[in-house]
């Protein structure tokens, strides 16, 4: 009987070992076959269907694309400006969890000159849109020496876009 008990001990604490090894082995299985089946699809948003530009030359807008304003901010859009050597960063009143888009305005040739841009936003189907927002800067002053860059953070007033926004960048 002793012999019987000690055969039956050692049976089950070799059991559970290996049980635990069967266990582990088919999580491993199942974790596997999951990661194989696992399909990822990449979804580009552009965001934008297009920028129209009209300025006098002076200089290039980029359109940096869209961001989701962090913080909120104050506007010093209007502010008048000298441009410089410089970046110099210009917003309307930011409001956290808007979209924005970031422009940035580079000097082609330095001029001397006084400019205004004004920036309208639309978003949403149809030949113009829905406007969402116009925003038109302070006079910004360049002279001759001037080799700064502008970047104009507009807030767009909405925490939902409907596709496409349009962005018309006018400077004068």
């Amino acid at each position: 009987m002793s012999s019987l008990r000690v055969l039956v001990s050692r049976i089950t604490t070799k059991k559970v070992p290996a049980l635990t090894l069967v266990v582990v082995g088919i999580v491993g299985m199942i974790a596997g076959v999951l990661a194989a089946t696992i399909t990822l699809n990449q979804a580009v948003y552009t965001g934008e269907v297009g920028t129209y530009h009209n300025n006098t030359g002076v200089f290039t807008v980029n359109d940096n694309g869209l961001a989701v304003v962090a913080n909120a901010a104050s506007t010093n859009a209007t502010s008048a400006i000298t441009i410089a050597g410089s970046g110099i960063a210009l917003n309307n009143a930011l409001t956290g969890g808007h979209w924005m888009d970031v422009l940035t305005f580079v000097m082609n040739t330095p001029a001397v000159g006084t400019h205004t841009a004004t920036i309208i936003a639309r978003n949403g189907a149809g030949p113009e849109g829905t406007s969402l927002v116009t925003v038109t800067s302070g006079v910004w002053t360049t002279s001759g020496s001037s080799s700064g860059t502008v970047t104009f953070y507009v807030d767009l007033g909405t925490a939902s876009l409907t596709a496409p926004v349009t962005v018309y960048v006018n400077v004068n």
